[in-house]
């Protein structure tokens, strides 16, 4: 196993426990009235494009993910020049 790999283990797990235990969630009244669990959103700032934990927690919850390029741009004769300067990784439990 190489350091990356086990780098990218622990954060899958702590990214798994972290969702698991959060109690950061978010309710509209209608789910509240009908028992509804909520949905809970967790941003994640990266230099590179990693993915997150998707399928079912132990607490019954799916989670998926989205890699979101954060992009700088600037001015150039031709229009404009971007480039990606880092990653942002929400992840989203229902």
């Amino acid at each position: 196993m190489t350091i990356a790999t086990a780098i990218r283990t622990a954060f899958a797990a702590t990214l798994a426990i972290g969702i698991a235990g959060s109690s950061m969630l978010v309710t509209s009244d209608a789910e509240a009235r009908r028992g509804g669990r909520g949905v809970y959103i967790q941003q994640y700032d990266m230099q590179r494009p990693d993915h997150g934990f998707e399928g079912h927690t132990s607490f019954g919850y799916y989670c998926s993910y989205k890699r979101l390029p954060k992009r700088v741009c600037s001015p150039t004769a031709n229009g404009e020049n971007c480039k990606i300067v880092g990653w942002t990784l929400e992840q989203m439990c229902s």
